[in-house]
């Protein structure tokens, strides 16, 4: 009895198996036939599947509906020809994809998810690896003077050749590599990813551009440390660290803790946090340093993150404080207040500090009004294919603090309002500079001096256009406005 319910066993076993043999036979037919209609068929389906599978806004897409091809998403494969009919239609897999974002005509539709066809760049850049000058620019109109288009210099990264060349900030330039910039050409000339590009700076001398000097910088791989001016500022009784960071970078994460233990071994009494340049980064890296400044309780929760509900049972949603960065007990200072100094540049990851601390201490905010970024991302690459370099950063989160606010698509507004002037850049770090010397005289509650006598120390005092700025460096590099997740946390 018992070896004929075995055979029986053995036999169904054997049927299924055959049988699995034979569908995993059929599918892969299926494919060669449609890679033989579609060469890039197997890209654009690896589009279809990570969209329909992760993107927040999957819901929201007809074209990403579960039961758009009249089959099951198991079944959304090679052996449906209208689903691969479908993808055929596409001229390429950058065409389906965009075509698959969620766009609105209002605010809220998708300003950030991305695609490249090249993963390993992706992940470097993503690390703040890129072909750079080392220069970080602004390009604006300068409507006083019929749109004139400059560029001009926020910061300068050290090592890089731009620093060995003399550039600093606030240094304009007009051309690169001998033509003029102008709104049809600016992004070709300063995307070329030639070996060096020949920068023309000029300086502005009784309202009119004064030629300076040709300086031919060189573009190499350089990874930007985004921890560029850590200080302490002694004034009367108070001492203040000043931290002056760019980006929220993972590799980063134990040289942040360092600066922090230095604060907290000085015995600092306030924290000015310097986000003017930060475009976002690492969520992780955030919650890092929220816990940095307000403390170590694993029971309060940071941040919130929603997704579309094929992931909610799956991902973890609330985020709390930490305590350790791979076992390395994080160095918080415990504080009830941070000044934070931002600007229209100010993006994802910075507004989730800004948003996350709120229901914990006071958050005094000084400078612009940020970009308006509550959303996350993941990089979803092919991992079953070697052969597609493709990836896409689709946004996959919305992002809330402890009090489920998170409605700041539009940017947040700061305390105190101060733009910053082509006139009055002043040196970044430098207790007169106007935005940290606004924030100074709120710790101390003395003015800082007046504006004739700090001009006489600013590098290069120039009549004050009106300037409407339109790009800039970081622009059209993968962490800008981005705000990601590394290894989304299963429930």
């Amino acid at each position: 009895m018992i070896k004929k319910y075995l055979f029986l066993f053995i036999s169904i076993f054997f049927l299924i198996s055959c049988s699995k043999i034979e569908d995993d036979s059929y599918l892969e037919e299926a494919t060669k036939k449609a890679e033989a209609k579609d060469p890039a068929y197997k890209i654009k389906d690896f589009i279809w599947k990570g969209l329909n599978e992760y993107y927040l806004w999957q819901p929201q897409v007809a074209d990403l509906s579960d039961n758009r091809f009249d089959r099951s998403p198991a079944a959304t494969n090679a052996t449906n020809s209208t689903y691969v009919n479908y993808l055929k239609n596409f001229s390429s897999p950058r065409d389906l994809f965009n075509t698959l974002l969620y766009n609105t005509y209002d605010t809220y539709g998708d300003r950030f998810s991305f695609i490249t066809d090249n993963y390993k760049e992706l992940e470097d850049e993503l690390q703040g690896s890129t072909l750079s000058t080392g220069m970080d620019f602004s390009i604006a109109q300068i409507q006083d003077l019929n749109n004139v288009i400059i560029g001009y210099v926020h910061y300068v990264i050290p090592n890089s050749d731009a620093e060995k060349q003399g550039v600093k900030r606030g240094d304009i330039f007009l051309k690169v590599d001998g033509q003029t910039l102008t709104i049809s050409n600016y992004r070709q000339l300063l995307s070329n990813q030639k070996t060096s590009l020949t920068f023309s700076f000029y300086t502005i001398e009784n309202g009119e551009f004064a030629f300076s000097a040709n300086k031919t910088i060189s573009q190499l791989p350089l990874q930007e440390n985004p921890i560029l001016i850590h200080k302490i500022i002694s004034n009367r009784e108070k001492k203040i660290g000043y931290l002056l960071y760019n980006s929220f970078l993972s590799k980063y994460d134990k040289q942040l803790n360092n600066v922090f233990g230095e604060f907290k071994a000085n015995g600092i009494t306030d924290l000015i946090l310097d986000f003017r340049y930060n475009p976002g980064g690492s969520v992780q890296t955030a919650i890092y340093l929220a816990s940095m400044v307000a403390g170590t309780d694993t029971q309060k929760i940071f941040v919130k993150q929603t997704p579309n509900p094929k992931m909610k049972n799956r991902w973890k949603s609330d985020y709390s404080f930490e305590n350790n960065i791979a076992g390395v007990p994080i160095n918080t200072l415990n504080l009830s207040k941070v000044y934070i100094l931002t600007s229209n540049h100010t993006a994802s990851a910075s507004e989730l500090i800004i948003n996350g601390l709120k229901p914990y201490l006071t958050v005094v905010q000084i400078g612009d009004t940020t970009v308006g970024k509550n959303l996350a991302s993941i990089t979803i690459k092919d991992t079953k294919n070697p052969n597609n370099k493709w990836a896409m950063q689709p946004i996959v989160l919305r992002s809330e603090n402890a009090n489920g606010f998170g409605e700041y698509q539009t940017g947040i507004e700061p305390d105190f309002y101060i733009r910053e002037r082509l006139s009055s850049l002043g040196t970044l770090g430098d207790e007169k500079e106007p935005l940290l010397a606004k924030a100074i005289e709120e710790i101390t509650g003395i003015p800082p001096l007046s504006a004739s006598t700090r001009s006489n120390r600013i590098r290069k005092p120039i009549i004050d256009f009106s300037l409407k700025e339109i790009d800039n460096s970081k622009s059209h590099t993968p962490y800008y406005n981005r705000m990601y997740i590394d290894n989304p946390s299963t429930k």
